[in-house]
């Protein structure tokens, strides 16, 4: 058995002795639903929650567990500010003035429903799909539903959605596992459950580490805060953090980043996608024969308005900007609230082809990168870039800097598809013919299916060709500095003119 698969079947076990271990006090409870997936990133977040609390006190039983988080963790640490989640819950209402009202209210709250007291009524839980007794779940107790007054959000005008008493409990410790974003409600989702267990525990982690510190400013109370203010960076932190920690991720893993308000007076969901292709592509830049190029790569695409002109030190791992004759220094800490261009375009379906042609101008960076990036996400043939690859060596083939530039020049003074492929015939397959090589270094087949093919877009070829040249040059060491200025020149003119 591999290792990978010995991890997996040991958090199989992990996961099977929990559930046989939890305290199980109440018959009334189904213990499994407490936990069990249900695809509603809401419910799963709080059920996985209570798995993680069931594991550090396996001694409390569901109650007690209920009873510890609004005590420790949501009274005395977060101050009562659950107003981002709930409206008029034992815990935000402000007719309930003290401490010890809110934390009696919730516990009559729940010991009603858990032991049947509350009135209920028999049907279809709306998450879950089970047909138990259900409860009404309003504002005060989920995220994103009506109560009052908009009873329209809810089937034939009911109270609030319907839910059997596991989801209910689910829902209160669900605040647990999100954090705040830009001063909203952040929950990450994924189609790999061991992911979302991984965020949940995390978060989880980090707010049972807060119980019992003094708080010295008003602002540090209520939920778990994210240390970016930028959602693009706060989320591929997130696959950094995950990938250098896990070794159970799967290659078609996705992530969906829920960012939420439950304001009464201005609600609002926002879905940000990061598809199984982005997170692949990100994540294979990780691994350590990609990892110094790429953090170099992207690192350096930070930009503050206020530091316009600072420049990355991938040694030091600072941005270093002079002013004033005087050297500024600016720490990670910083420079990681800043906009990232390529963050952003991986978050947003852009299109990085650019930034690496302008980066290729200056900076040596693996090829793979780019062929893994044009194949995994823009959907190039495999076959077309190893043909790109063989080009570009062979119009390099001579140490020559005049000739070389020369051929830049012309390969960057394509405007449109005829143009390029005259390039190609031109210095390409006439000048292999002129050299007396036996060989066609550009078939019939490779003209027509891998560099123009039907749908295939000029100016992407003439691109990914121009960086393979650059790379060429970088790992032959024939740029000199003189060249290396003329190439960023060109190559800048080129993404501004495109």
């Amino acid at each position: 058995m591999g290792q990978k698969n010995k991890i997996m079947t040991s958090r199989r076990v992990e996961i099977y002795l929990l559930k046989q271990d939890m305290k199980q006090t109440y018959k009334t409870i189904d213990y499994e639903w407490l936990t069990r997936p249900t695809g509603d990133p809401f419910a799963d977040a709080g059920g996985f929650a209570i798995e993680y609390l069931s594991e550090k006190f396996p001694e409390k039983d569901i109650l007690e567990l209920i009873k510890y988080v609004t005590v420790d963790n949501y009274i005395s640490t977060w101050k009562g500010k659950l107003h981002s989640y709930y409206h008029g819950s034992k815990i935000t209402n402000t007719s309930i003035k003290t401490d010890g009202a809110k934390i009696e209210g919730t516990m009559k709250m729940f010991e009603a429903i858990i032991s049947e007291i509350e009135e209920a009524e028999i049907g279809f839980c709306r998450i879950s799909g089970r047909e138990t007794k259900l409860y009404s779940l309003g504002r005060e107790s989920m995220m994103l539903s009506g109560s009052g007054g908009f009873i329209n959000f809810h089937h034939y005008f009911d109270d609030g959605l319907k839910m059997s008493k596991e989801i209910v409990i689910r829902m209160f410790f669900m605040p647990l596992a999100t954090i705040l974003l830009q001063g909203k409600i952040a929950l990450l989702y994924s189609n790999d459950v061991e992911v979302v267990k991984f965020w949940v525990r995390d978060n989880c982690s980090q707010n049972l580490s807060r119980i019992g510190k003094p708080i010295q400013d008003e602002a540090e109370a209520g939920a778990l805060k994210s240390e970016y203010t930028r959602i693009s960076n706060a989320l591929f932190s997130f696959v950094d953090k995950l990938f250098t920690t896990t070794p159970f991720l799967k290659a078609n893993t996705s992530l969906t980043l829920y960012h939420c308000s439950n304001f009464i007076t201005k609600s609002e969901l926002q879905i940000y996608e990061l598809p199984a292709k982005v997170f692949r592509f990100y994540t294979t830049c990780l691994q350590p024969k990609y990892l110094e190029d790429w953090l170099f790569f992207v690192r350096s695409h930070y930009f503050e308005n206020k530091h316009k002109g600072a420049i990355y030190n991938p040694h030091s791992d600072l941005f270093e900007l002079v002013k004033s004759k005087e050297k500024i220094l600016i720490k990670n800490d910083e420079f990681k609230q800043w906009y990232n261009v390529i963050y952003n375009k991986l978050l947003n379906n852009g299109n990085l082809r650019k930034d690496f042609l302008r980066w290729s101008s200056k900076h040596p960076l693996k090829f793979e990168i780019v062929s893994i990036y044009q194949q995994n996400i823009i959907g190039m043939k495999k076959e077309t870039i190893n043909k790109i690859k063989e080009l570009a060596a062979f119009l390099v083939r001579e140490e020559d800097a005049d000739k070389i530039k020369k051929r830049i020049n012309a390969l960057d003074g394509v405007k449109n598809a005829s143009a390029l492929r005259r390039f190609i015939l031109k210095d390409v397959v006439t000048a292999n013919y002129i050299a007396g090589n036996n060989d066609p270094i550009v078939s019939v087949d490779d003209y027509v299916n891998y560099l123009f093919p039907d749908g295939s877009y000029w100016a992407e070829i003439r691109d990914i060709l121009l960086i393979a040249i650059y790379q060429e040059l970088h790992e032959r060491n024939l740029i000199s500095e003189e060249l290396k200025v003329e190439l960023e020149s060109e190559a800048e003119e080129e993404i501004i003119n495109d």
